[in-house]
């Protein structure tokens, strides 16, 4: 049978069998008309079913994107890791190699506080008082830096711990080799050898990380601790009410003139002097100091204060950190006073000529520590600048002098009982707890203090029996606070004895000596200057204010060459861009 036979028989067979029931039910689907209920029914039955159709797609289509997103992540993932782990291991001793900067110098310290000292020096009867103005003097708000952007060691007279201090700043700031890196940008080799010697289980990058930090050390050269550079700033100017005088005074603006430093100032020397590759050293860091059997203690050079051989050490200080009544109480751009933020850091208070008050850098001391927490190779170890203080005003914008405790003290002068009037809820006890926050707050940071005598006074000119009596009240006054100090840093840039003349002989030297005074400072013509004695160092220093960068950059001025010297020395040019333009000129004098 061929297949047309087949299928001829299987036609014929189909054609006259009777057709099954669901072969009834297609044909009556096909050859009986629906009606109009009906075929919107089958219509919606198929739209509903594409509709499903399209959802089960979409639902398909999601699911293949979320797993493609998710192996991509976990690509990105894997792949960071991976670059991280290299970076450990080829990085590791970069940033603190010290041959260059850890980051591009493209911005400036945060902004600053008040200015507080007095500033043209002298017994508390013969400051002046302040004023009001509007201009800010560093071109934007104070809290900002020149980009534009936001911004406890024990003063015993025991030798300073600087690897100790560095390594108390990095606890917590990451696995061992970020802290070894930010120990080693601090020149501080042996304690990020140390960290990483202390890892248990070691591998291949710690011991490259190891080598590299010993190379850098063996790079290190001695500094001569003599011809150590050692400036000094007053309080800081945050705006340009400082500089009229039909708000503040004719003398106060004089004295705002000269011995006061700009924020904009600040930061563009600060700057300037880093890019130099100057690395901030303490007092301390100096001198090595012993004592010996009888309780005297002897003072050495340090001859193993090292350095890569293309980084500068200089020393830091600030005079009269207080917040003088002289200084307008917020009414002449200074910061009003200090406090301990948040997150325990010292900061500054400041109300400007709008009377807005707000929390930031708006002085020397927090723009300091944020710009070395930007740039950590700016610091040895950690090193932060010494505070000169008095006392007859309190400290750190705190009346913490015990006269205030009785407006009827005989002791207080007209400013005194003015400020006691002005504020009849003052509670010295809470001024004493808060101002002693401060200060240990900055010990923590590394600042150290120093006594610039309680009542500023000229140490030259004052008698035995007055710089006696003098350092008795400032040992009541501040020593509760501050601590015991081994420093003094003399007030008017005075001394108490020319160069060989800190001997047996010399008077008053024995007496401050007796106090437990180690480390002498002045005001010294010659930048670099230190003296080395058996119990003694002394060390000439160079303000940095609106007097000599006026005198620097002036050709005709009376001592230009003097401080043109001092600050090309400093690696500090260009003064004239920086120079605030409110200042009256010239300035002539201190």
């Amino acid at each position: 049978m061929d297949e047309r036979q087949a299928g001829k028989r299987t036609g014929n067979t189909t054609k006259n069998r009777m057709p099954s029931s669901e072969e009834q039910i297609s044909w009556e689907e096909i050859s009986l008309p629906e009606t109009d209920d009906e075929m919107t029914r089958r219509r919606e039955a198929a739209r509903q079913k594409r509709r499903e159709e399209r959802k089960r797609a979409l639902r398909t289509q999601r699911m293949l994107l979320f797993v493609v997103l998710a192996l991509l992540l976990i690509a990105v993932i894997l792949v960071a890791v991976t670059c991280t782990r290299r970076n450990d291991n080829s990085e590791t001793g970069e940033a603190g190699s010290g041959s260059g900067k850890t980051e591009e110098a493209s911005g400036t310290v945060t902004a600053g506080d008040d200015a507080s000292q007095e500033a043209s020096g002298g017994d508390a009867s013969q400051e002046a008082s302040g004023g009001d103005a509007s201009q800010d003097v560093s071109g934007g708000d104070a809290s900002q830096d020149a980009s534009g952007s936001d911004a406890s060691q024990d003063v015993s007279g025991e030798e300073a711990d600087p690897a100790g201090r560095a390594a108390e700043q990095v606890v917590g700031s990451g696995d061992a080799f970020s802290q070894a890196r930010l120990l080693a940008a601090g020149y501080d080799y042996d304690g990020a050898i140390a960290l990483l010697e202390s890892i248990g289980d070691q591998d291949a990058s710690v011991a490259d990380a190891i080598a590299d930090y010993k190379n850098q050390k063996d790079r290190c050269v001695p500094v001569d601790v003599t011809r150590i550079p050692h400036v000094f700033f007053h309080s800081l100017i945050n705006d340009d009410r400082a500089f009229n005088a039909d708000l503040v005074g004719a003398d106060r603006v004089r004295q705002n003139n000269a011995a006061m430093t700009t924020v904009a100032e600040f930061d563009a020397m600060i700057q300037q002097m880093y890019d130099a590759g100057y690395v901030m050293v303490g007092l301390d860091d100096m001198c090595i100091k012993t004592t010996d059997d009888n309780g005297v203690v002897h003072i050495a050079k340090n001859d193993a204060l090292l350095l890569p051989p293309e980084k500068k050490a200089f020393v830091l200080s600030i005079d009269d950190l207080s917040y003088y009544h002289s200084y307008g109480i917020g009414t002449q751009g200074y910061a009003t006073r200090m406090l301990v933020d948040e997150n325990g850091k010292p900061k500054c208070e400041y109300t400007n000529a709008d009377g807005v008050t707000t929390i930031g850098d708006y002085d020397v001391v927090p723009r300091i520590d944020t710009f070395i927490e930007q740039h950590p190779d700016f610091s040895y170890r950690g090193a932060r600048g010494t505070v000169a203080m008095t006392g007859y005003n309190g400290v750190f914008g705190y009346r913490t002098n015990n006269y205030y405790k009785d407006i009827n003290d005989p002791h207080l002068d007209p400013d005194q009982i003015q400020w006691l009037q002005e504020h009849p809820d003052f509670n010295w006890d809470e001024d004493c707890a808060n101002a002693k926050a401060v200060a240990d707050a900055m010990k923590a940071e590394g600042w150290t203090f120093a006594s610039h005598t309680y009542g500023h006074l000229n140490a030259e000119s004052a008698d035995l029996e007055r710089l006696q009596a003098d350092h008795e009240r400032w040992v009541t006054v501040n020593e509760p606070i501050l601590g015991k100090v081994d420093k003094i840093i003399f007030a008017f840039g005075a001394d108490i004895g020319h160069v060989g003349e800190y001997t047996g002989a010399n008077r008053k030297f024995q007496y401050f000596k007796s106090q437990g005074m180690n480390i002498f400072c002045n005001v010294d013509g010659n930048i670099g200057w230190t003296e080395f004695g058996d119990t003694f160092m002394r060390t000439g220093r160079v303000a940095l204010d609106g007097f000599t960068m006026y005198q620097a950059m002036t050709q005709n001025a009376a001592v230009h060459s003097i401080y043109a010297n001092d600050y090309e020395t400093l690696g500090i040019s260009g003064i004239s861009e920086f120079f605030n333009q409110f200042r009256p000129t010239p300035i002539d004098s201190e």
